[in-house]
C-alpha cells in the first residue's frame, strides 16, 4: 500500500511523521521542567507541520528494503508513540504554585499565546497570582487583566 494509492495512508504516515518530530521537543520538555523551563507553542506547531509536510518524501525515502530503511522503519513508530504518550503527561501533570518554577506559569495562566508553553496551567491559586504579581514581568494592560482575574476569584490583591 502507497501513499499515492490510499489516502489514509498518507494522512496516517502524516501524523506519524508530525509526531517523530515533535518527540524532540516532548522529551526535552519532560527534562526541561527539572529546570523551569518550557518551548512555547510556536515550536510545536512548526515541528510538526514540518513533519506532516516532510513525510511523503521520507515514506519513500525509507520504504526500502536496506538495513537502513528497516532500522528507520522500527524506531518511527515507538518514537512517535512515546511523543504522543509525553504529550499526555505534560498536558495531564497538574502545575504547583507552590514550587520554585511557579513564576515560569504565571504568562499561560493569562491564557494560550504562541509564545508560551501550549500546556494548560489551571487556575492559579491565591498564592499563585501573588507569584506572578511581584515576579512576572506582565505588560501593563495583561497587569490589570491579571488584577481583575485575582479579584474574581476572591483572592486579597497583592
Amino acid at each position: 500500500m502507497t501513499l499515492e494509492s490510499n489516502g489514509s495512508v498518507g494522512s496516517l504516515n502524516q501524523l506519524k511523521w508530525a509526531a517523530v518530530f515533535l518527540f524532540v521537543f516532548v522529551a526535552t520538555d519532560l527534562f526541561f521542567n527539572f529546570f523551569c523551563a518550557q518551548w512555547p507553542l510556536l515550536f510545536y506547531l512548526v515541528a510538526g507541520g514540518l513533519g506532516a509536510w516532510k513525510a511523503e518524501a521520507l515514506h519513500k525515502r525509507f520504504s526500502g528494503t536496506s538495513f537502513f530503511s528497516k532500522l528507520v522503519k522500527l524506531c518511527v513508530a515507538p518514537i512517535a508513540l512515546s511523543s504522543v504518550v509525553g504529550l499526555v503527561v505534560l498536558a495531564a501533570t497538574p502545575v504547583r504554585w507552590d514550587t520554585k518554577c511557579s513564576f515560569r506559569y504565571c504568562g499561560r495562566a493569562m491564557g494560550p499565546g504562541l509564545l508560551k508553553s501550549p500546556f494548560s496551567v489551571g487556575t492559579p491559586t491565591c498564592r499563585g497570582w501573588w507569584v506572578c504579581a511581584n515576579e512576572y514581568p506582565y505588560s501593563a494592560s495583561e497587569y490589570s487583566k491579571m488584577l481583575k482575574r485575582i479579584e474574581a476569584q476572591g483572592c486579597p490583591m497583592p
